[in-house]
């Protein structure tokens, strides 16, 4: 791959956006994204959101990437999509490879909950648990998950077994083999478990993980984690029931949202409740 190549920006109607893009690629484009202009972008829309979604913007930001200066590419964009434009373009902005790659990790830290040390490879010290984030998945930074991590310090015991629910790079199940926990995984995306998987191998740790639904995990667990929307939660309530043996330890859930959580797997009872500005972690028991 070249050093550097060239990101050119595109403002076009909504209606033309296909075509638009097409010619992009066309033009050896490696990558086109389509975005929204500043301050356009519509409220994201959350799981429990109802009703019609807002209405997107008239027009749309196309951002593609050209190895070397984009020159060709940006002539001909210019002669062929002239008639579409309400603003000037396309405009070209150099990209140095290693611009993107550290802009990139520098969103990423070192995490320490209590004895445990969670890094990206390029911040580890001797000891840490490594989970390669990828571009997908984080690794442990999030306050759902440092309040997870915390649960299965608290709720570890050698030889005892341990369910991530919605395992993302693996974080959890690993370090709950790294406590000496039997360690199992599951996700509904294929490349999370492979991801869990490549962080299993980078520690030397021993975890399952598959994409098996919830419904048709089998047996208990002496400890389960899941760190999901509270309308998931409130979806899979009976199988979180069903599969606890010992502790649940919950996160993901936005406060308002915590009490249907809670009503959903009753009889089980709470017996932690943490609080991170809007984000609840619950701790329940059968």
């Amino acid at each position: 791959m070249a050093d550097s190549w060239t990101e050119l920006r595109l403002v076009v109607p909504r209606g033309q956006t296909d075509a638009a893009s097409g010619l992009m690629w066309e033009l050896g484009a490696i990558g086109v994204q389509e975005d929204y202009l500043p301050g356009e972008a519509p409220p994201a829309r959350q799981p429990w959101d109802t009703g019609a979604p807002s209405p997107q913007p008239p027009d749309v930001l196309l951002r593609g990437w050209w190895e070397g200066d984009g020159q060709r590419a940006q002539r001909t964009l210019t002669e062929r999509v002239a008639d579409w434009l309400r603003v000037e373009g396309p405009t070209a902005h150099p990209v140095q490879a290693d611009d993107w790659a550290e802009s990139w990790k520098q969103g990423l830290t070192r995490v320490v909950v209590g004895e445990l040390a969670v890094a990206p490879p390029w911040l580890a010290e001797p000891g840490d648990l490594i989970i390669e984030p990828g571009m997908a998945f984080g690794t442990g930074e999030h306050p759902t998950t440092r309040r997870c991590l915390e649960g299965v310090q608290r709720n570890a015991q050698a030889g005892a077994t341990c369910l991530d629910v919605g395992c993302g790079t693996g974080v959890l199940a690993l370090a709950a083999a790294r406590l000496g926990m039997a360690a199992t995984g599951i996700d509904i995306d294929p490349e999370a478990t492979r991801a869990s998987r490549d962080n299993a191998r980078e520690n030397g740790l021993s975890a399952d993980f598959s994409v098996t639904p919830v419904a048709e995990v089998a047996g208990s667990f002496d400890l389960v984690v899941a760190n999901v929307y509270a309308e998931v939660l409130v979806g899979m309530a009976p199988d979180l029931r069903r599969l606890t043996g010992g502790r649940l330890v919950l996160a993901g859930i936005l406060a308002d949202r915590a009490p249907a959580v809670v009503a959903a797997l009753a009889p089980m009872r709470v017996v932690l409740r943490q609080q991170d500005e809007d984000w609840v972690c619950l701790e329940l028991a059968p």
